[in-house]
C-alpha cells in the first residue's frame, strides 16, 4: 500500500507578515511576477514593494481576470515570454491563487501564494480548479508539487467580513468527517500522481497516520475557537482563538482534505451548486450543510450530529434550507441537489455503501427538519 502526504515547501502566519515578504521568498530569485486582482493591487501594493525595496529584485503585477480559466491562465504565460522572471507571487483569494499556481507551474517557477481571505482550504493544495469562461465548471488541474510558500497575513485577513472566516469554518468543518470516511475505507487521496485523481477514484495512494491526525486536530480547533474567531473577525481583531481557526481553515484542512480524501459532504455542495439564480452562498456554507447530510447518512449518534449542528448554528453556518435562501424550495429543485450529489461519480461514492438517490433525499431533507427543530426547540431532544 502506498500512502502519501503533501504540504506548502513553507507555511508562513503572522500579524503584518506580508510586510516581511521578501525575506520569504528571497531564494527564489531576482525577478518576480505578481498575479493579484486590482483591487489588492491598489491596496497592498506599496506594502509589498517596501518589503523589497533596497534588495535589487524587481517586481512586475499582472491583473487577474476575474476567473480561473485556461485562456487566462495562457494570456499569462504569454505576457512573460522574453522575460526572465524567478519566481511567481499569487495575492488574493482562491481563484487568484489557483491562476497563481497554474501559471507557476506551466512556467516551472517557484510560487509564493498569499490568501487574503481564509475562506477555503484550498490555497496549500496541489491543484486548481478551472473554470469556462461563462464561469461553469471545466477541469481540476493536479499539479505534481505543493505551493513552495504559503504567507498568511492575519491583519489582512481580520480585515476581511467575518461571514469568509465563517465559510472557511464551514470547509474546515467536513475535513475530519471525510478524512474517517475515506481512511476507514481504504480510499484514495489526491496525491497518487502528478495528474491525481479524485477520491474514490484511482489515484492508488492512501493517507498517513499524520494527515488523519492533522483532521481530526482540526475539527478540534474549530469547536474550542470557532466562535470567538467569528467575533474577533468582527471587531477586525487579532486574537489567538483567530489565529487558531485561521490556521485551521488553511493549513490543517488544506492538508486534511487533500492528503486523505472528501465524501458526501462535498458532494452536497456540488448539488446545490447547481441550483441556477439562487442566493449567493459560499463554498463551505453549502459544504458545512452538507456535513450534517453526511452525518445523518451514514448514520452517526445524535449526539454528535447535536454538536456539529450547535456549532454551525454559533457562529452562522446554515443548519436549514431557509438559512440558504431555499425556504421555498420545490421538490424538483431538491432533485436537482440529490441527481448530482448521489450521482455515481460524485465523491458520495467513497462511502461504505452504494449511495441511493432515495437514501441521499431522505438525508438532505432531515438536515432541514432537525435544523428546523434546533431552532425551536434549542436541540435535537428539545432539552
Amino acid at each position: 500500500m502506498t500512502q502519501t502526504f503533501a504540504s506548502p515547501g513553507r507555511y508562513i502566519q503572522g500579524y503584518r507578515e506580508l510586510e516581511k515578504i521578501a525575506r520569504h521568498v528571497g531564494w527564489f530569485g531576482n525577478s518576480y511576477l505578481v498575479v493579484t486582482s486590482r483591487g489588492r493591487k491598489d491596496s497592498l501594493e506599496k506594502t509589498i514593494n517596501a518589503s523589497f525595496e533596497g534588495t535589487g529584485k524587481t517586481l512586475d503585477y499582472t491583473i487577474f481576470d476575474g476567473e480561473v480559466t485556461k485562456p487566462g491562465i495562457n494570456r499569462i504565460l504569454d505576457t512573460m515570454k522574453g522575460k526572465a522572471y524567478e519566481g511567481i507571487i499569487g495575492v488574493g483569494g482562491g481563484k487568484v491563487l489557483d491562476t497563481a499556481k497554474a501559471v507557476a507551474y506551466y512556467s516551472k517557477l517557484p510560487v509564493c501564494l498569499v490568501p487574503t481571505i481564509a475562506s477555503n482550504d484550498a490555497p496549500t493544495s496541489s491543484l486548481a480548479v478551472i473554470y469556462r469562461e461563462g464561469g461553469a465548471f471545466d477541469d481540476v488541474i493536479f499539479f505534481n508539487r505543493s505551493p513552495d510558500v504559503v504567507l498568511l497575513d492575519t491583519w489582512i485577513i481580520a480585515q476581511a467580513p467575518s461571514r469568509l472566516l465563517v465559510a472557511g469554518m464551514g470547509d474546515a468543518l467536513a475535513t475530519y468527517f471525510e478524512a474517517k470516511t475515506c481512511v476507514d475505507a481504504y480510499r484514495d487521496n489526491f496525491l497518487g500522481t502528478a495528474e491525481g485523481g479524485m477520491s474514490g477514484g484511482s489515484s492508488g495512494s492512501k493517507a498517513t497516520i499524520t494527515s488523519m491526525a492533522i483532521a481530526e486536530l482540526c475539527y478540534t480547533v474549530l469547536l474550542e475557537n470557532g466562535l470567538q474567531a467569528k467575533l474577533a473577525c468582527d471587531k477586525k481583531i487579532v486574537t489567538k482563538a483567530f489565529n487558531s481557526v485561521v490556521e485551521a481553515n488553511s493549513l490543517m484542512s488544506g492538508i486534511g482534505f487533500e492528503s486523505n480524501g472528501v465524501a458526501t459532504a462535498h458532494a452536497v455542495y456540488c448539488g446545490f451548486s447547481e441550483l441556477r439564480g439562487k442566493k449567493h452562498m459560499y463554498h463551505g456554507e453549502y459544504v458545512a450543510y452538507g456535513t450534517i447530510v453526511m452525518l445523518i447518512l451514514e448514520g452517526k449518534p445524535k449526539d454528535l450530529i447535536d454538536t456539529v449542528i450547535r456549532f454551525c448554528i454559533s457562529v452562522g453556518l446554515p443548519i436549514t434550507f431557509e438559512d440558504m435562501g431555499l425556504k421555498d424550495i420545490t421538490d424538483a429543485e431538491v432533485d436537482v441537489i440529490v441527481k448530482t450529489a448521489a450521482d455515481p461519480g460524485q465523491t458520495s461514492n467513497v462511502e461504505p455503501f452504494a449511495v441511493t438517490f432515495d437514501e441521499m433525499k431522505a438525508s438532505l431533507l432531515l438536515a432541514d427538519e432537525l435544523g428546523r427543530m434546533y431552532k425551536r426547540k434549542g436541540s435535537l431532544t428539545g432539552t
